[in-house]
């Protein structure tokens, strides 16, 4: 889990801009309130986090509270089944 928890936390870094993000953050922290991801910022961050973890997030089962803790969120991706293999369309 320390992996999606420093992948998570990469990929906030990234969005925020602020490279020194990765580590200050804490596992517990907020990703509404102490980050302060805006709407585009938190949809932005789903897809990455697709894209880097390899899974596909069951957004009926995503909770608000999930975000309240990157440690929660990265408990909740654990369980996320892996994306499948795209298949080229000729």
């Amino acid at each position: 889990m320390q992996t999606t928890i420093a992948t998570i936390k990469a990929i906030v870094a990234k969005l925020k801009r602020d490279p020194a993000l990765a580590q200050s953050l804490g596992d517990t922290a907020d990703l509404i309130n102490e980050v302060g991801l805006d709407s585009l910022e938190m949809l932005q961050f789903m897809l990455e986090v697709e894209e880097r973890l390899g899974i596909e997030i069951d957004f009926d089962a995503l909770e608000f509270d999930y975000l309240r803790s990157i440690a929660t969120l990265a408990g909740f991706l654990q369980n996320m089944p892996r994306r499948q293999a795209a298949t080229g369309l000729a």
